[in-house]
Order: C-alpha cells, then structure tokens, then sequence
C-alpha cells in the first residue's frame, strides 16, 4: 500500500475507532504495526483498546509485545495475561505461545502436561508449529509415550501444512536417525522440500547430498550454491563448506580471497574453519 493510501485509510477508520468498533481499533493497530509509516507504540494503543474489547488476534499481539519486549516493557506475566484470554477464543498463535510457555517455564511452573494440552488445541486448530511441537513430544517420550511412529505422523502433519522444520525432521528420520532405516529417496525428498522452504540446515545437508552424489546425481555447482544461500543467512557451518568449495575449485572456480572470507566468517564458531584460513593464509 502507498504511502498516500495508507494515510487516507488510517484517517477514515479514525472515527469508528474512536467510536468503539472494534474491527476498526484492531485494523488501525495493524496498520500502523506493519504499513508505512510505521508507527508502533500507536499500534500497541489500538490493539490494547480492541484487546480491551475481547478481540483474539489483538490479545495475542500484545501478548508477543510483552513477551519479546516489543514497544513495551517486556513482562511475561501480562504477556501469558492476554494470551490466556486469547487461547479462550481459540486463537492458535496464542494457544501454541501458551504452550511454549508451560513447556519452558516462562513466567508459569513447567508442566508438560498443560504445554500438550495448549499443542493439541492449537494443533487442531492448524497451527503448524503446535503439531511439530507434539512431534518432538512423542520423540522424546515427554508426558506421552515415547513413539518414533507417533512422532513421525505429527511430523507429517506439520511438514503439510507448510512447516519446513518438520520437513527437516522427516529428512533426518528417513536419513537413518531415531532409529528408523535409512530411505535415502524419502531423505532427499524432505530435504529438498524443506530447503524450498528456506530452512538452513535442510540447504546444507542437501548440499552435501550434491556434493557427494548421495542419493542423487552428484553436482557440486548445485552443491556450492546451496551452501551460498545458507551462508548468507550466516549458517557458519555452510560458510565453512563454502569456503573448501572456494579453496579447492569444486563447484565454483578456485578462489583463494574468497575462500578466505567465508573461513573467516565462519572461524567464530569452527576450530576447523580457523584452522584452514591459517593453513591457507600460509600458502603463497
């Protein structure tokens, strides 16, 4: 939306926000959360008078407010406040929240038992994230009984409706991790749908897929640019394998200066990165 336009809509919901419609305080709230000029602590005003109303999504935006210290001082407490009473109405966003919050700990005592419960709401209200939450329940035997098939049909649940860590899930599983054979198509599968979806680590290991031709056809052109777009997202890791790509000519054309940047962005984290921009830097 236009600038222009944006001040022409926030001046004719004004009115019937200052009336008390709610659907007008909470799109104002919006507006100025999101839609240039950006203007957040008007935001934070709309959606309290809309929360105030008992609109669900305003209650859930001021429960992420407080709870990330967004315009506002953060404070769990109020933020679990107006997410209990968005979760009342079946919000999902503030139901999963919820969840996270008996699951850890924040701002309640940690009870897996209530964190399920708030999931499996939120889950059957199609949140994503609350159906790979109760994969990794099932995975690691939390309130539930342990179950690999239990957690891989949550997994599928989730890597379904669009969520690319449960994708990434589905690729280590059928990789030969948590105890399931390796079926190294379905592996290459959900990696590849997950790095679609942008997801880090799922853009590395499918880079090493291509590297090594595991599994697929090998290409370490594909396999370098798949690194590059994890690496930029500053996955030092995927920095790392960049750089040996850079050193040694596999993919891309041999470049020492490069290769030394991508070490050396990743040396913060990896001793094997430091080591390789020092043997390198030794080479004349």
């Amino acid at each position: 939306m236009k600038h222009a336009e944006t001040l022409e809509r926030r001046k004719q919901l004004e009115p019937d926000a200052l009336g008390g419609i709610v659907d007008a305080q909470f799109c104002l709230g919006e507006s100025y959360d999101f839609d240039t000029p950006i203007n957040r602590r008007k935001a934070i005003k709309w959606y309290r008078m809309a929360a105030k109303q008992g609109d669900a999504e305003a209650q859930n935006y001021l429960g992420e407010s407080y709870r990330d210290g967004h315009v506002v001082t953060c404070n769990i407490k109020t933020a679990i406040r107006w997410f209990q009473l968005a979760a009342a109405q079946d919000q999902p966003d503030a139901q999963v929240s919820l969840g996270h919050c008996f699951y850890y700990g924040r701002g309640v005592e940690k009870d897996f038992v209530r964190a399920l419960k708030w999931y499996r709401r939120s889950a059957k209200n199609g949140h994503e994230s609350a159906m790979l939450n109760i994969g990794h329940m099932y995975n690691d035997g939390e309130v539930v009984q342990q179950s690999w098939k239990m957690a891989n049909r949550w997994f599928r649940k989730s890597a379904k409706a669009g969520n690319a860590a449960a994708m990434y899930w589905l690729a280590e599983i059928h990789g030969g991790d948590k105890s399931y054979s390796l079926n190294l198509p379905e592996c290459v599968k959900w990696l590849e749908a997950s790095a679609r979806e942008g997801h880090s680590q799922a853009l590395i290991d499918l880079g090493v897929h291509y590297y090594h031709g595991d599994g697929v056809e090998q290409n370490m052109w594909f396999a370098a640019w798949l690194y590059r777009q994890s690496a930029e997202k500053d996955e030092t890791w995927a920095q790392y394998l960049l750089g040996l790509c850079y050193r040694d000519g596999d993919g891309v054309r041999r470049n020492k200066r490069w290769a030394l940047m991508w070490f050396d962005r990743a040396s913060t984290d990896h001793k094997e990165a430091r080591a390789a921009a020092r043997k390198l830097r030794k080479v004349s």
